[in-house]
């Protein structure tokens, strides 16, 4: 096998599961009709300079009272989703009725760094507040030192590097 397919491997191999991130889902589940559970409760994420991981929110309505309404996603000091007002409080929009097994409730992308203690609010139609759990994610930044685009174009050069090395020995040693 060739150099520029062994670096074209390589590369492959370290950009596909940088692009390929599954996004990390907490599942909101009713218990007993009066308390609700976070699976899980704590997010340990990294984000990288140019892509953060998508967080998202399902309910899973088994156990759960008819009067369930409302959810609401509080952050109590800063968001992980961004700075603005409007990212300290995620408002999920009225449920179906009846509820379905499981409700997905909303999906947002980590943008920043930090340790960010949220909580989940399960209402009624008035407003009344059902349950409520705390939840948790902590995001580390990474900042790599060069870009996907640049990893490759460099990869690119060291496999061309490489090749015109072992050519250059060919001809020595014939």
């Amino acid at each position: 096998m060739n150099t520029f397919v062994k670096t074209l491997i390589v590369i492959a191999l370290v950009a596909v599961p940088a692009l390929a991130q599954q996004p990390l889902v907490v599942k909101v589940s009713c218990r007993d009709s009066a308390t609700i559970t976070l699976e899980p409760d704590r997010i340990d994420s990294l984000l990288l300079r140019a892509t953060g991981r998508t967080v998202q929110w399902e309910l899973e309505t088994s156990g759960c009272p008819p009067s369930v309404s409302r959810v609401e996603i509080r952050f109590a000091k800063t968001s992980p989703f961004g700075e603005t007002p409007a990212d300290k409080e995620l408002v999920v929009p009225e449920l179906p009725s009846p509820l379905p097994e499981s409700v997905p409730l909303i999906s947002r992308e980590i943008t920043t760094a930090g340790e960010h203690r949220y909580e989940v609010l399960v209402m009624d139609a008035e407003g009344n507040v059902l349950s409520r759990q705390q939840g948790h994610i902590s995001v580390r930044a990474i900042a790599p030192g060069m870009t996907l685009p640049t990893l490759i174009l460099a990869g690119l050069i060291v496999g061309l590097f490489l090749l015109l090395i072992r050519r250059r020995l060919s001809v020595l040693s014939a």
